[in-house]
């Protein structure tokens, strides 16, 4: 009986450090949505940064727990004081990662505020039981559904593609296009890209491998790259559009 009681507090405890993190991802997902517009597609592509999913499940939940034993040990400890603990952790981690400067304290502030709407979170879940499931269980898993759509948008959209280039045209494009191109390990994939751009819209590009992850890139030009395989595996060349209209063309060649 009592090794379930002490379970279920353990529980308890891990639950509501897992809402308050998804509190958290909660406020900041309602404000990247405003930011963006209401436009899904910036939206989700702002939220599969899981880099962030790790600072805020990682190292948000870990820091509250330690503040938590430091105030375990010092059981005088005041709420300012408290406040103070948790502003310290979120600005600490961006002057650990970069260094002091201009950059890392805008960073180190927006995190010195994430981490007090992390340990508001807390609170709330520690009220409300039933926000505490919402904002540790059904926010995370909803936002994670939301990332495996593509909200790309495309009108009169035409394409021609062969085996060595791609060009579409379009009177408007808000999202990405992606090209795969499969290549062996150590071969070079040497790529042009033009784009064409008839509404003043905004437009970029990028490469991943299959895992999802950014491939370095060498530039030879203002319109030519190349990069190297790791391994062998589909390559894509990603061409994102900001609600653009116009045409855009890739061509490669493999090494």
């Amino acid at each position: 009986m009592i090794q379930r009681q002490n379970l279920l507090k353990v529980s308890s405890y891990i639950l509501i450090k897992v809402a308050g993190a998804g509190f958290l991802l909660f406020v900041l997902a309602v404000g990247l949505f405003y930011g963006n517009g209401f436009e899904l597609y910036e939206f989700v592509e702002g939220i599969s940064n899981w880099f962030l999913w790790m600072i805020i499940f990682g190292y948000g939940v870990l820091c509250s727990m330690l503040i938590d034993l430091i105030v375990y040990r010092f059981p005088n400890t005041n709420l300012s004081v408290i406040f103070l603990l948790y502003f310290v952790a979120g600005f600490i981690y961006f002057i650990v990662i970069g260094g002091l400067n201009v950059y890392t304290v805008i960073g180190g502030s927006i995190g010195a505020i994430g981490a007090l709407v992390f340990y508001l979170g807390e609170k709330i879940s520690i009220r409300f039981t039933s926000l505490r499931y919402i904002f540790a269980l059904v926010v995370p898993l909803l936002l994670i559904i939301l990332t495996n759509f593509d909200f790309t948008q495309k009108f009169q959209w035409n394409e021609l593609k062969n085996d060595s280039s791609y060009t579409a045209t379009f009177d408007y494009f808000n999202g990405k296009q992606e090209i795969p191109i499969y290549a062996k390990e150590d071969q070079t994939i040497t790529f042009s890209h033009d784009f064409l751009n008839t509404n003043g819209g905004g437009h970029g590009f990028y490469v991943q491998n299959e895992n999802n992850e950014m491939v370095g890139m060498s530039e030879i030009s203002s319109s030519v790259n190349k990069f190297k395989a790791q391994k062998d595996g589909v390559y894509r060349i990603v061409i994102t559009g900001d609600d653009v209209a116009g045409s855009f063309s890739v061509a490669w060649r493999i090494d």
